[in-house]
């Protein structure tokens, strides 16, 4: 399976080709949000070096969020226009979940994990999965949540997954051996779509939106 990776959900432009599990060419920016300006011409980039065209894909995968409002709208309508243009299918997961499995996959951890998403001031994208076995179940809803209010309920997790700038925050409420560091890599994005394509693939994604954790349906089969 050969798929063209997008994660635009933070600061860093994450682009990945890959083919089956092997990374074949990457693109990773570090904190420089310049994802309009240097997407397509990175994906150019990257199929060129790999020798090959957009049409020999068999796909396009891409981070719905939350994350980044501008991030996020470059890269779905980038990954649109492939999709359309090329006739290619659309696969497309949560940021959760593209951080949540790269901590299963290099980390080998298990147990109830609760990921943080930086949002607004004092705000963060909050989702918990219990990582079993190499598998990851979601437990309750997405949602947004003040900092102040996750604080209360931290002791109930094994593990916090969130960003450095966040790490502090948590270090200094003693939770530091709870803490694990992650940043976007679309890489993982394309194994969890590879480990699944059914669940991921979206046959309609003529209207489909980033997740912004308000009046969203994501409709996936």
């Amino acid at each position: 399976m050969n798929l063209l990776s997008i994660s635009t959900a933070s600061d860093i432009l994450s682009i990945s080709l890959c083919q089956n599990d092997k990374l074949v060419q990457s693109f990773n920016s570090k904190n420089i949000r310049q994802h309009a300006e240097l997407i397509v011409p990175s994906i150019k980039a990257i199929i060129e070096k790999a020798n090959t065209t957009i049409v020999q894909l068999d796909g396009i995968c891409v981070n719905l969020g939350p994350g980044s409002f501008t991030g996020l709208r470059v890269g779905l309508s980038t990954a649109k226009g492939i999709a359309f243009g090329a006739d290619l299918k659309m696969y497309c997961y949560f940021n959760f979940e593209e951080l949540a499995y790269q901590v299963l996959i290099k980390k080998k951890i298990y147990g109830r994990c609760a990921v943080l998403i930086p949002a607004r001031k004092n705000e963060f994208y909050f989702a918990v999965y219990d990582l079993k076995d190499n598998i990851f179940t979601q437990i309750g809803s997405f949602e947004l949540m003040q900092t102040n209010e996750f604080l209360e309920h931290a002791h109930y997790f094994d593990w916090i997954l969130t960003d450095e700038r966040s790490k502090k925050i948590f270090e200094n409420k003693d939770l530091i051996g709870k803490i694990i560091v992650t940043e976007n890599d679309s890489y993982y994005g394309a194994l969890l779509v590879m480990s699944n394509p059914q669940k991921y693939l979206c046959k309609d994604f003529t209207y489909l939106e980033p997740l912004y954790l308000k009046n969203f349906e994501l409709k996936r089969s």
